[in-house]
């Protein structure tokens, strides 16, 4: 990976230039634009809080009964670690190339550019949903790990959690509404709890080693590979699960409008964020092992990290406090989840793919702040906390959320293989390693599969959610069809009014630097400036 310039890429040309930015949505102009506040370490900071969740305190207990030893435990994390970097990569090469909030809904339209608008209409209902379902479920976390601190283990209550879910929808809506830089330093703030927990994880696993905390655990038995898994379905299902925890590597990608310097800053947030978290979870598996025994490991029915603690720091830290900083740690995931996703509905309201797209596309010149997307995020989170009945019709509704991502990360990656054959002199400042781009290519295509491998499910087939989230995605084309082909609402939208200054915005602002193309010479072409006369 490196910032190409003009010694190692030829000089662009004035035709590639032009025609790779009259391809791209617009920048907003004048009140509408949000300020440029995010540099990379705040970026950074929007990525880690949203990965670590509470996964890394229950997956590796998950994950060692199915691979059966500590040392392949290790290396399945490792490769969970690789993965999650070459995804990385891949959306760092569309995020410098594509340079526009919204993530996959610039990048779908941008590489699929027929049926115009299909995919990036699709993602977008399917982000709606996400988004929703997410923020909901993680307030639930929130809720229970708060319960089980106050109350104690034996109190389950499911309108508790939901109480507490409702209040942190509430509380991140409005700090979402009222204030981008207090919602960067909230997530700032619960990233730093995360870290904190896991860092005092890890120095805890190093004393141990050290001796300078005795144990009466064998660490060299518990990380070598006596007792692995000689069967491969165990390994495909340990995969998804730390790969589940590491979700949310390129949420930057969807507020990149908002970051400083974003061809240099982007990357360096990406790549910081998901080796940080790398580092982290790694260490904690460790730490993990060196501290457990691995029989206690693999029987936690709390939380992995719960008997850690009870085992180095005693009972009372593990059953009270501990369970604290896991709730606030899916407290920061919905927080940066939230904060993207409000940004999210204003992007794609903006280029027509949402109903009332002029309300939810517009920001509040008094408070810089897109509201009414904000509202609309709220309200959806709102019925996934109320709505579904507990048990399995929740957990069919994430399950059924989930699944597209992988159909949209799949579409990614073969859309940067296609630019390359379609658009090989674009402005690429970002060129992913080849071997990330099949890297990530072959584990999306793995995961849209492996879900099919039968599971005993008492509720209903297993293969229900999935084949489920299929055919609604098929049934939307109609929803397409008639709001994006026939009321052709892309062509009445804020973005199409702005699309000549827009543009120019784009050239100036963020490819100015790294462009040999005077921005005068940059005239968008006649057939898409004819709308804004």
């Amino acid at each position: 990976m490196a910032i190409e310039d003009e010694q190692h890429e030829p000089m662009l040309r004035h035709d590639d230039l032009a025609e790779q930015i009259e391809h791209m949505e617009p920048l907003a102009v004048g009140d509408q634009r949000l300020e440029r506040k995010i540099g990379w370490i705040q970026g950074a900071m929007v990525n880690v809080s949203y990965i670590i969740g509470a996964g890394i305190f229950v997956g590796p207990a998950l994950t060692l009964q199915l691979v059966g030893s500590g040392g392949m435990n290790l290396i399945i994390w490792f490769i969970g670690a690789l993965v999650a970097l070459s995804g990385t990569f891949t959306f760092m090469e569309l995020g410098t190339m594509y340079f526009h909030s919204g993530g996959e809904v610039g990048y779908l339209e941008y590489c699929y550019r027929r049926p115009k608008y299909l995919l990036a209409y699709l993602f977008t209902y399917w982000s709606l949903m996400n988004r929703s379902s997410g923020v909901a479920s993680q307030g639930i976390v929130f809720g229970g790990y708060v319960n089980y601190a106050i109350f104690g283990s034996t109190y389950k209550s499911v309108w508790a959690e939901r109480g507490w879910a409702l209040l942190s929808a509430t509380l991140l809506a409005a700090v979402n509404i009222l204030s981008t830089r207090m919602t960067m330093k909230m997530i700032s703030f619960f990233t730093i709890v995360k870290i904190s927990v896991l860092l005092l994880i890890a120095c805890i696993g190093v004393l141990v080693l050290a001796k300078a905390i005795p144990s009466d655990v064998d660490a060299s038995l518990n990380l070598s590979f006596f007792g692995t898994s000689n069967t491969v379905g165990p390994y495909a299902s340990a995969l998804y699960y730390v790969m589940n925890s590491y979700s949310g590597w390129h949420n930057l990608n969807f507020v990149v409008d908002e970051v400083k310097d974003p061809i240099r800053n982007l990357p360096k947030a990406s790549a910081a964020a998901v080796i940080t978290t790398a580092t982290l979870y790694i260490l904690t598996n460790i730490a993990y092992l060196v501290v457990l025994p691995l029989e206690t490991m693999k029987s936690s029915e709390f939380i992995v990290a719960a008997a850690f603690f009870t085992r180095s720091l005693g009972e009372n830290f593990a059953t009270k406090v501990l369970p604290i900083f896991i709730g606030l740690s899916a407290f920061g995931c919905a927080a940066s989840m939230n904060f993207t996703g409000g940004r999210v509905i204003m992007e794609v309201a903006r280029q027509g793919l949402l109903p009332y797209g002029h309300v939810f596309g517009k920001v509040d010149s008094r408070i810089k702040s897109p509201v009414s997307a904000y509202l609309l995020q709220y309200v959806l989170s709102i019925i996934f906390i109320v709505g579904p009945p507990p048990g399995a019709v929740y957990q069919f509704i994430v399950a059924f959320a989930a699944y597209p991502v992988y159909v949209f990360y799949f579409l990614i990656a073969l859309g940067v293989l296609i630019l390359r054959r379609r658009e090989p002199n674009s402005n690429r400042p970002i060129r992913a390693p080849l071997v990330c781009v099949y890297v990530f290519l072959a584990f999306t295509a793995y995961a849209l599969v492996f879900v099919f491998i039968p599971v005993k499910n008492q509720y209903y087939p297993y293969w229900l959610p999935y084949v489920s989230a299929i055919l609604s995605m098929v049934a939307c084309t109609g929803f397409w069809y008639y709001q994006i082909v026939i009321k052709n609402t892309p062509s009445r939208s804020y973005n199409e009014t702005i699309r000549n200054q827009g543009h120019a915005a784009i050239e100036n602002e963020v490819f100015g630097e790294y462009s040999a193309v005077p921005t005068h010479e940059l005239e968008p072409s006649h057939d898409r400036s004819e709308g804004n006369d």
